[in-house]
């Protein structure tokens, strides 16, 4: 199992840390260590981060590889990042090519 730290900048202002931890089946879970401030104060079921800093993913969708985790957070971030402006998290689905 291993994990891995990045720091990411989403539209040149909000700045995230972070983490995926590979999980003992080779999945990986997200971990959004650092993170705009929600100013609605909003629970995970808005806007998919737990009070731990875990990214909420369906079960059975949890990304098999890094690439797939990478591809996941950064849409929850540019999602996030329009959230704390908004006060609206957009739900609707999305497909990811990786």
């Amino acid at each position: 199992m291993s994990t891995i730290r990045k720091r990411y900048r989403i539209d040149g202002i909000d700045e995230y840390t972070i983490e995926y931890r590979q999980q003992p089946n080779g999945t990986f879970k997200i971990f959004a260590m650092e993170c705009p401030y929600d100013p609605f104060g909003n629970s995970a079921s808005v806007h998919h981060r737990y009070g731990s800093g875990e990214n909420c993913v369906a079960a059975g969708k949890e990304p098999q590889d890094i690439e797939r985790a990478t591809a996941l957070a950064s849409l929850w971030m540019k999602r996030y990042s329009q959230y704390v402006r908004t006060g609206v998290f957009n739900n609707s689905g999305a497909r990811i090519d990786v």
